[in-house]
């Protein structure tokens, strides 16, 4: 029997790319509206250089600068410094996070997140989304020293929640992070995609895929043999 589910952060239960449209709505139209004119084309190009958050921010903005023809050095830093004390205030869950989360707690099963990125990051949006009094455990992979797709994190996710992989299921976004990594440790895993594509090439198929977090809660009672 699967008594426990893990979760990706960023575009699982944290919807960052909604977030950080938020986010640069405020930076760019409200703190610099005479640089960042084209608002809506500007904040999508940014999306597109950011690239599902694989791309470093200060990397963004300077590309981002270029390309407006602007290469000021302390205008970037000033970008960059303002998203890293503030981008988490606009942070915001997918719909029926919580209550997905609260059902599951319900249904008996221990609940756990593993995320790739930077700790201070990660935890501000995981706070800012009260994820810390929802969950057993969080891993940050700064933290731990290990990255998704290794085995190695999923494992000692199930570790500190006191059960073994092949009682787990873990639902992500990212194919080869999030589902390939979990089932290289033994999980059931459930996909998410949010905007994500599943490579042709990736002959592996996760258990099941859902396109709501409040779909979630009967996947995970199908997996276990109920209805």
């Amino acid at each position: 029997m699967k008594n426990a589910v893990i979760f990706d952060l960023d575009e699982t239960l944290f919807d960052r790319t909604g977030s950080l449209r938020l986010f640069l709505t405020d930076q760019f139209g409200r703190l610099y509206p005479d640089i960042f004119q084209a608002l809506e084309t500007t904040i999508i190009r940014f999306l597109e250089l950011d690239n599902r958050g694989r791309r470093p921010k200060d990397e963004v903005y300077t590309t981002l600068l270029a390309e407006l023809g602007l290469n000021d050095a302390g205008l970037i830093a000033e970008l960059f410094d303002h998203y890293e004390q503030n981008a988490w205030r606009f942070a915001y869950g997918f719909d029926g996070m919580t209550k997905t989360l609260n059902e599951i707690r319900a249904l008996g099963w221990k609940i756990g997140i593993v995320s790739n990125g930077q700790t201070h990051i990660q935890m501000r949006s995981l706070f800012a989304l009260n994820l810390d009094r929802l969950v057993d455990t969080y891993l940050i992979s700064e933290t731990v020293g290990l990255r998704k797709p290794d085995p190695q994190i999923f494992e000692l996710a199930a570790l500190k929640l006191s059960v073994l992989p092949s009682d787990c299921v873990f639902v992500g976004d990212a194919p080869e992070a999030d589902i390939i990594g979990a089932q290289r440790a033994g999980m059931k895993t459930v996909w998410f995609p949010n905007g994500a594509h599943w490579p042709k090439d990736l002959a592996t198929k996760p258990d099941a895929t859902i396109h709501s977090l409040m779909k979630l809660t009967g996947v995970l009672r199908e997996l276990n043999g109920l209805r």
